[in-house]
């Protein structure tokens, strides 16, 4: 094996998840979170993949600790237009360099899905270290739905 390729062997990581699958991921894409995630206080290194359906705004949150831990995320602005000018900005990190993303649940019938707008994820897309804020419990929902609801008949 030549030095390029035990370099790039080096620098990937190896997913394997028997609920997720698994993935080879270049080690610069591991997002950090010190604190973990509420409820989650181990799990603190993660891998974001891409959605395997082009133009979905859901990505895949996979926690390299536990490796039967994903989530469903979404960009926050994307789901609640506004929503990302409430979310308390770390100073060191500029705006354009911050990923905010809802924790999304979807249940057995996925027209109920809803984010979790009250504990959002801050990523600090350069640096790739995250944590979890929880917000105001009165302005932000826990539940947010992502479809609306069917129209009633008059």
């Amino acid at each position: 094996m030549g030095e390029a390729a035990r370099q790039a062997v080096a620098e990937t990581v190896a997913v394997r998840s028997q609920r997720f699958g698994d993935y080879e991921v270049p080690a610069e894409r591991i997002l950090r979170f010190p604190e973990g995630l509420v409820g989650f206080p181990e799990a603190r290194h993660f891998v974001l993949l891409d959605s395997s359906h082009p133009g979905s705004p859901f990505r895949y949150l996979l926690c390299l600790d536990l490796p039967e831990l994903g989530f469903v995320v979404c960009d926050a602005a994307h789901v609640c237009p506004g929503y990302v000018a409430d979310v308390p900005r770390p100073a060191e990190v500029p705006a354009e360099d911050l990923a905010v993303l809802a924790l999304v649940t979807v249940p057995a019938d996925p027209r109920q899905m809803t984010a979790n707008l009250m504990a959002p994820l801050l990523v600090d897309c350069r640096s790739g270290r995250g944590r979890q804020v929880v917000l105001d419990t009165g302005r932000h929902p826990i539940r947010y739905p992502l479809l609306a609801p069917p129209a009633t008949p008059a």
